[in-house]
């Protein structure tokens, strides 16, 4: 610990137990930087300086840079700002460091001083917005109270919110949350991919902001995908019922909660396609439709000279689709056949084949065209 007496800002920046302090809040790391502050009261304005550039440096570089890659911008940014800081000390030469080529190991520098420690952290926070523009995610993050977790790891990472909803955020992803909801909307921000089951709360809707799209719960569970630099976002419903409305839609202070125009509401298997570039949304089933749980315990799907209907109607229940069809048409229409095993695309498929019809996806829904049964 005694090392760290002779500390300055950039030292505190470059240190790498510092940075894994600020980057992952360990409590075990917490607990032995809060003994540094107490031992060496004069420190902490430097460290809070220093927290205040690397936390900025973590939330607005790119997730998918490497541990060494943003080693190497971090390094490379307090260079420049080294630069930038000698050019303003009134013509004066830069002061020759002899010590380590990253660290300062002395407070006499004049840019050292607590006014230069305030020019280095406005000088380059102004820089570093200058080269990289703010995301669609920091803009609406931006002057915002809220916790942040970033899954740098990679697997997946679970965390559960204060209301008791599960997130499971993918590699690369991140997501802002307050620590307590308050007021009428329970309201987080996505960049990347995320799993979520919402806790139900009537009174309190649910709402989560990923680039350019808002989706609107009240319970249920569902997958929002929103990498910013994909032509496309998506939101995909496992469960339940939500609705997804463009981000203006929802921020424009006149639209009320459940009233804005443009909304698509997407019901279990179903999914959103956001085009970026167009705007457009787009509303079809799941690439891969599952078992809803809420639906029929163990569904079976063994026929024996059953009606097709039945059988359309035993999907519906099971996938909780809509399965368009022409009930008279096909009611005498008989099927034998065993797809427990299929998906539901497989399972839609064999049935056209067996009765000579075919099927396409509109809207969200199956739509089954037939001229009768086969003869």
């Amino acid at each position: 610990m005694n090392q760290y007496q002779h500390y300055c800002l950039e030292d505190f920046v470059l240190d790498a137990k510092f940075q894994s302090w600020v980057r992952y809040q360990q409590a075990n790391e917490e607990d032995f930087w809060q003994s540094v502050i107490h031992n060496y009261p004069n420190l902490t304005e430097d460290i809070n300086g220093a927290k205040t550039f690397l936390r900025s440096v973590y939330k607005r570089y790119e997730t998918q840079l490497s541990d060494n890659e943003l080693q190497f911008e971090i390094r490379k940014l307090v260079e420049k700002a080294r630069q930038d800081k000698n050019l303003t000390l009134k013509g004066k030469p830069a002061v020759p460091e002899t010590s380590h080529p990253y660290f300062l190991r002395t407070k006499s520098i004049v840019w050292m001083s607590r006014a230069a420690v305030a020019m280095f952290i406005l000088g380059l926070g102004l820089w570093f917005w200058k080269i990289r523009p703010q995301s669609a995610y920091d803009k609406m993050t931006g002057g915002l109270s809220l916790t942040e977790k970033y899954n740098d790891t990679s697997e997946k990472q679970s965390l559960t919110l204060s209301d008791g909803t599960l997130i499971v955020l993918e590699p690369g992803s991140r997501i802002s949350y307050p620590q307590t909801f308050s007021g009428d909307r329970r309201e987080v921000y996505l960049s990347g991919i995320a799993f979520f089951k919402v806790s139900k709360d009537a009174k309190h809707p649910f709402f989560v902001y990923a680039s350019e799209l808002v989706t609107k719960v009240l319970g249920t569970s569902f997958i929002i995908k929103a990498i910013e630099k994909e032509k496309e976002s998506t939101v995909e419903v496992k469960e339940g019922k939500v609705s997804v409305f463009r981000n203006p839609e929802v921020r424009n202070p006149g639209n009320l909660p459940g009233k804005v125009s443009g909304g698509l509401v997407l019901t279990a298997n179903q999914k959103i396609v956001f085009e970026k570039e167009s705007t457009q949304m787009t509303k079809t089933l799941s690439d891969s439709p599952e078992i809803v749980s809420s639906s029929k315990l163990n569904p079976t799907f063994e026929y024996k000279n059953t009606p097709v209907s039945e059988v359309f109607y035993s999907l519906e229940n099971a996938y909780q689709v809509d399965i368009i069809f022409d009930e008279e048409l096909l009611k005498d229409c008989p099927l034998t056949a065993s797809l427990d095993n299929q998906t539901l695309y497989e399972k839609l498929s064999i049935i056209c084949e067996a009765i000579g019809a075919q099927y396409e996806l509109l809207d969200g829904q199956i739509v089954v065209q037939s001229k009768g049964c086969k003869n």
